[in-house]
Formats: C-alpha cells, sequence, structure tokens
C-alpha cells in the first residue's frame, strides 16, 4: 500500500448510460445516506482482482486495456431482474439493488478476464468466481417501500441494459476505513 492508502487490489467494472445512471441517482434522492459511499452507478464484472505490483492509475488502465481489450469487446448486455434487500457479506448489512441476468457474452467474456488475468499473475480470489450482477442503489441502505416502487417503475422486469463503457475503481484502505478511487479511460485513448 502507498502512502495515499491506494492499495493493489481493483475492481473492473462496467458503467449504465446516462439515462439509467440518472434513473439510479434519483432513487438515491428518496433514501437515507449510505453509512460506506455512493459510487457512479455500475456493474462489477469482476472484484477484487490483486494486481502483480503497485502500479500508477494510468499503468493500471493501459494494463487492462492492453490486456483485456475492455473497449473492444464492448457493448455487453444484462437484463433486469427485480429490485432486491441483498445482504453484502463486504459491508455486513441489506443493500438496495437491482438483480441483472448477464448475456451469455458478458458471462464468457467475463471468463476470459479471469483466465488471461491469471496467466499474467494477477491474482482473482476463488470465492470472486461467483457472478451475482447487480446495480448497487444505495450500499447499506435497505429500500423503503417508495424507493423500491420506484425502482419497479424505472427497471422493467425482462428490460435489456447495454454498458459501452468500463471504469476501474481501486480499493483504498484510509484510517480504518474501506474507500475506492475511481478511474477510467481518457475518451479519446
Amino acid at each position: 500500500m502507498d502512502q495515499s492508502g491506494i492499495t493493489s487490489v481493483f475492481s473492473i467494472c462496467l458503467i449504465l448510460d446516462p439515462k439509467t445512471a440518472q434513473a439510479v441517482n434519483a432513487i438515491r434522492q428518496t433514501l437515507p445516506a449510505s453509512p460506506y459511499r455512493d459510487d457512479t452507478p455500475h456493474v462489477t464484472l469482476l472484484r477484487a482482482i490483486k494486481s502483480p505490483s503497485q502500479m500508477s492509475d494510468h499503468d493500471l488502465l493501459q494494463n487492462m486495456e492492453r490486456l483485456l481489450e475492455l473497449s473492444e469487446n464492448l457493448p455487453l448486455t444484462a437484463t433486469t431482474l427485480k429490485p432486491v434487500n441483498q445482504l453484502s457479506p463486504l459491508f455486513r448489512w441489506s443493500s438496495s439493488v437491482v438483480s441483472l441476468r448477464p448475456s451469455p457474452e458478458m458471462r464468457t467474456y467475463r471468463k476470459n478476464i479471469i483466465r488471461t488475468l491469471r496467466a499474467n499473475n494477477y491474482s482473482v480470489s476463488f470465492e470472486r468466481l461467483v457472478f451475482l450482477p447487480h446495480i448497487s442503489i444505495r450500499l447499506g441502505v435497505p429500500y423503503t417501500k417508495d424507493a423500491k416502487a420506484m425502482t419497479e417503475r424505472s427497471f422493467d422486469p425482462g428490460a435489456k441494459l447495454t454498458f459501452s463503457k468500463w471504469i476501474i475503481l481501486r480499493d483504498i484502505k484510509k484510517d480504518g476505513k474501506y474507500l475506492v478511487k475511481e478511474i477510467a479511460p481518457r475518451p479519446d485513448a
């Protein structure tokens, strides 16, 4: 870990389109504040990846693009299932989420990512191999009746979501807290 608390652990995430992200942010406004954080609305493709050495943000982004061809493999799709309160082992509390069914292409690409990362000395723990894609509405905050109704209106079951952009969330451990730093490739890269 470096002086800023940035670790060598990170997640690869797919970003929601602006309209869907706006719907998530509107629902968040009806819920109490998160005791943890509110990330940019996203779907985590793979979490808790550990790089073989400490890298700058720029180098990590370039290395992921070179190894995984993330931009070339997008867009990927998923289908909405339903809004649920999901217990998070990481936060040890229920969070409001929208569960998703990944497309076969998303599942296949994720398996390829794991293989490629391991072949290049990145570690991915076995517990991360279970893939339960979802959109976190608010971490550590379950749905209220009104927020769940609003989510049901915004995310019809069976609606197709398309993900055309990616980011990395880097883990930060600072003052005993678990935080993340969002880094994204430049649009012209």
